[in-house]
């Protein structure tokens, strides 16, 4: 026989009765002690007063601002009084007037296609593409190495080829080149962005290809360009210092000041090639300036929402739309609160929400713990600190206020009492 149906059998009615009474008097209190909202931890466990590394510090309170930082949190406050609007650093830097003067003539890479055309000598002419050891072939010639190569240069090449075989005299060479294709290439990006690595750039669509009859004398390299490698690697970060990115071509480098893309001012243009590698410095604070869509940041982001302002068997009602969790790159933590119904409703029993903000800090790598009461953001949404712009990937969790958890316990309690009292138990 189970031992438990023996000593269930050993209780009787009255015995059974004030069990169940216990249980209902004890219920209230376990509710109460697991408090839906994450109690703050005391100053100490949460940042030593003497550890200044920030990444040692984790969660912050509702009344503690947050500023994505490498610096301590005394010196992180201290930089909310002098920014709270989240005015932009760029815009005193003075970068309105720069040197444009860069590399202009697009280099070849593997798989660009050319047109080459002898004046008198059309044995020697042909579509050729540059192969993946660098070089084309033209006919009754000998493979020309291309890689690197501008077309000004490639054509003097060629025509010292047919002088040297001595196939035409020096004076009579007349030949064009013309661009048929740019080939998608492969560049590297390090830095400030939010995917860094390895990208291929001016790859073109399969609609494309087709809507592309082929009837032109030349092609654009417009996707070869910075802004478009940047775009490829998620965009810049609001830590990134724009004004001094680095192009690095084989043994050359080029700094570019792309501020211009925020601010209007005038950008310089270059062309990539394959194999070139861009850095992007980074600052040790974020410029909410550079959170917006742009040329070189992200045009959106994708945010983790979790309403449950009904118990779970009613989930559904509260769900959040899935277009509700992609939002404008810049939207701040307001806005995705609102996004996720945290705020509005009946003011008596829905106003006092708090929410918590998963965020990870993408300077020190860490992922950070924000609490907000729902009434103080509202009331300091003008603060960076106290209303942090969002990052992909961010997650929002959002807290009923104390009236409905008191409304969700006397439920509780309902559904407990009133089966005990129709089996007679009370």
């Amino acid at each position: 026989m189970n031992p438990n149906h023996s000593i269930l059998a050993k209780l009787n009615h009255k015995q059974l009765a004030t069990a169940v009474k216990t249980t209902i008097a004890v219920l209230p209190l376990i509710m109460l002690s697991a408090c839906v909202t994450p109690h703050a931890p005391e100053q100490k466990a949460v940042c030593d007063a003497e550890n200044n590394d920030m990444t040692q510090c984790h969660f912050y309170d509702r009344d503690t601002p947050y500023l994505r930082s490498k610096t301590d949190k005394r010196q992180a406050q201290t930089q909310v009084l002098t920014n709270m609007t989240g005015n932009t650093y760029l815009m005193y830097t003075g970068q309105a007037q720069q040197s444009l003067h860069l590399p202009q003539n697009i280099r070849l890479s593997v798989g660009d296609r050319l047109k080459v055309r002898v004046l008198n000598g059309e044995e020697f002419s042909g579509t050729v593409e540059v192969n993946n050891d660098g070089y084309i072939y033209l006919p009754y010639l000998a493979p020309i190495h291309a890689k690197g190569l501008d077309v000004q240069a490639l054509s003097t090449k060629i025509k010292q080829h047919l002088v040297d075989e001595q196939f035409m005299l020096a004076n009579s060479v007349k030949l064009s080149i013309t661009p048929l294709k740019w080939a998608p290439v492969q560049i590297t990006v390090s830095g400030g962005v939010f995917e860094p690595g390895q990208h291929q750039i001016n790859k073109k669509s399969d609609i494309e290809i087709i809507d592309d009859d082929g009837d032109h004398s030349g092609d654009q390299a417009s996707k070869r360009s910075i802004a478009a490698a940047l775009r490829a690697s998620g965009g810049v970060r609001p830590d990134a210092n724009i004004s001094e990115i680095v192009v690095i071509r084989e043994q050359h480098s080029f700094t570019l000041d792309l501020s211009g893309v925020i601010h209007g001012f005038p950008v310089p243009s270059m062309t990539l090639m394959s194999g070139d590698h861009i850095h992007v410095p980074q600052h040790d604070y974020f410029d909410d300036a550079l959170a917006r869509p742009s040329q070189i940041t992200a045009p959106g982001i994708r945010v983790f929402l979790s309403n449950l302002t009904q118990p779970a068997s009613s989930n559904s009602q509260s769900a959040v739309d899935t277009d509700a969790t992609r939002f404008p790159y810049g939207t701040r933590l307001l806005n995705g609160a609102i996004a996720a119904n945290c705020v509005g409703g009946a003011q008596s029993t829905n106003a006092s929400r708090h929410l918590l903000l998963i965020t990870k800090n993408p300077l020190t790598a860490q992922v950070d713990v924000i609490e907000r009461s729902m009434d103080e953001l509202i009331r300091h949404s003008w603060e960076t600190g106290m209303n942090p712009i969002l990052m992909p990937g961010d997650g929002i969790a959002c807290y009923d206020s104390r009236v409905t958890n008191i409304r969700e316990i006397a439920r509780s309690i309902t559904e407990v009492l009133v089966p005990a009292t129709l089996l007679e138990l009370l």
